[in-house]
């Protein structure tokens, strides 16, 4: 069965604004780039007859990707996550890929293993394999079969609009939960559970230098002044 890895990426200029009230505009551009990093790193260790491909337009990103071995389909407009992947998994299709899985950039405790567990588990008769994040709301691995199957819902509530999507097209699915897949970096309270993960990676050494558990420390000591003086005019 011909399968592909796709990963989309967008322009990192303005990355993670939800993490705005921790990270400096740097520090959210060097975060999203390690995790980038990270996670093409870890698909350029699938086996040679998976294809592995990123979708973007930012320059960088072609770079790195081409240097590890990754094909790049060029954008030269993003629409959404949604339409980059979707648009590209048209192509893959075109070109004979019977079976996407796309993951996204911000995964810092991705490990290869999983990615091939989709994999597997795709070739055992699965159309579709949905891979939650932690909170249990969003996709953060998606497989398809044929890669058009149903539109891509990416954003809030997907994993909910996924599952659906498959019902509508009688395809069987599974939502398998994986835990170097369940960890996506999007707002503050993702920050606090990379910081206390046991087992280190680039991303978290890289905040843990920064000083991150300091300032989450004062962020957390703030709000509770600010929760208190609310409470005590009221």
């Amino acid at each position: 069965m011909s399968q592909a890895l796709l990963i989309p990426v967008k322009e990192l200029a303005n990355a993670k604004h939800r993490l705005s009230g921790a990270l400096s505009p740097q520090e959210r551009r060097d975060l999203a780039w390690l995790m980038l990093k990270g996670v093409l790193r870890e698909g350029a260790l699938l086996a040679g007859d998976v294809r592995k491909v990123v979708v973007t337009s930012y320059g960088p990103a072609k770079e790195l990707a081409l240097d590890l071995g990754y094909e790049v389909l060029s954008e030269s407009r993003q629409v959404s996550e949604s339409d980059s992947v979707d648009r590209a998994s048209a192509q893959l299709e075109r070109e004979g890929v019977e079976g996407v899985l796309r993951v996204p950039l911000d995964l810092p405790l991705l490990e290869v293993r999983d990615l091939r567990r989709v994999l597997t588990m795709s070739t055992e008769g699965m159309a579709t394999v949905l891979v939650p994040s932690a909170d249990g709301d969003g996709t953060n691995a998606l497989y398809r079969a044929p890669p058009c199957l149903f539109p891509s819902r990416f954003g809030p509530g997907s994993l909910f609009l996924h599952e659906q999507l498959a019902r509508e097209h009688r395809v069987p699915y599974v939502v398998e939960p994986l835990e170097s897949l369940a960890l996506d970096i999007d707002d503050e309270g993702d920050l606090r559970a990379l910081m206390a993960q046991q087992r280190n990676c680039p991303a978290r050494e890289y905040l843990e230098k920064a000083g991150l558990p300091e300032r989450l420390h004062k962020i957390a000591a703030a709000r509770g002044g600010a929760e208190f003086r609310a409470k005590s005019d009221s």
